[in-house]
């Protein structure tokens, strides 16, 4: 009698976790202030980005105004690179929204399952479903501080690199001011050579430049990257480690195994015993 009045009273607070999270920690961890701190520096990125974005497509209209054949190349890779920038603004604004999005499903669905599975451990088959509750908490934690922390670690790296590419940023505008009057000649065949006889010293410095900004471009998306693809994946693999490490629960068990093939002149293998 005891013993079903602990698994009562242990009911009821796993039902009341169960309405807490449901009601007030799903507001709250979706709400936007709550991810003030992070959204700033996703704002932040977002608008180098964009920055990014715009001079590498300037600094490609203008390259391609350079005569010779080393130039249309250049011009075309710098124009690769804003379609590269774009895919990393679409990641920056999926981590953004998801902030909110997994907050609330985290604690309006993944808490509250773990609570009932919780209750269904205390009455009937404990080991198996006490199993399956510290699972779905586990994953409801590290999903809700995967964005996050994340960006705490990426910050410190993108901070590193921060001088580098407003380095990049500048060498593309000054790039695209340079060749601006090229650009805006390139329909006048006869106003191309007068700015060429002008430059003639300089047309081979601008192609150097314009290597110089293409390799520019070539760190600072690699350093996006890094800090916007690559740190969040590696902390969601050290969230993992680190629970199984702490709670021994691995979280890949319950992924399904490949079943062994047995050969056609291997003998079957019954209750321990092979068949002759």
């Amino acid at each position: 009698m005891e013993k079903n009045l602990q698994k009562l009273l242990l009911s009821a607070v796993l039902v009341l976790l169960a309405v807490f999270s449901f009601l007030f920690l799903a507001d709250r961890a979706s709400a936007p202030d709550t991810h003030a701190a992070t959204v700033a520096v996703i704002d932040e990125k977002t608008e180098d980005v964009l920055k990014l974005t715009a001079s590498a497509s300037l600094a490609s209209f203008g390259v391609s105004a350079i005569p010779g054949d080393t130039a249309t190349p250049i011009a075309g890779k710098l124009a690769d690179f804003s379609e590269y920038f774009l895919l990393i603004l679409c990641v920056l604004y999926s981590e953004k929204y998801l902030l909110s999005i997994i907050g609330a499903g985290v604690f309006k669905v993944l808490i509250p399952c773990a609570c009932v599975l919780g209750i269904v451990s205390l009455w009937r088959h404990p080991a198996l479903f006490r199993r399956l509750a510290l699972k779905l908490t586990a994953v409801g934690v590290a999903l809700y501080l995967l964005i996050p922390l994340s960006f705490k670690v990426s910050d410190l790296v993108y901070g590193a690199y921060r001088a580098s590419i407003d380095g990049t940023i500048q060498a593309a505008e000054t790039l695209t001011d340079e060749t601006a009057p090229l650009a805006d000649a390139a329909e006048d065949k006869g106003t191309v050579q007068a700015i060429l006889d002008r430059l003639s010293e300089t047309t081979a410095s601008l192609t150097d430049k314009a290597v110089d900004a293409v390799n520019r471009f070539v760190e600072t998306l690699a350093v996006m990257i890094v800090t916007s693809c690559v740190i969040p994946l590696l902390v969601l693999l050290f969230f993992l480690w680190v629970i199984r490490q702490l709670t021994g629960v691995d979280l890949s068990a319950s992924l399904p195994r490949p079943r062994a093939v047995r050969r056609p002149d291997e003998p079957r293998r019954q209750n321990g015993q092979t068949e002759s």
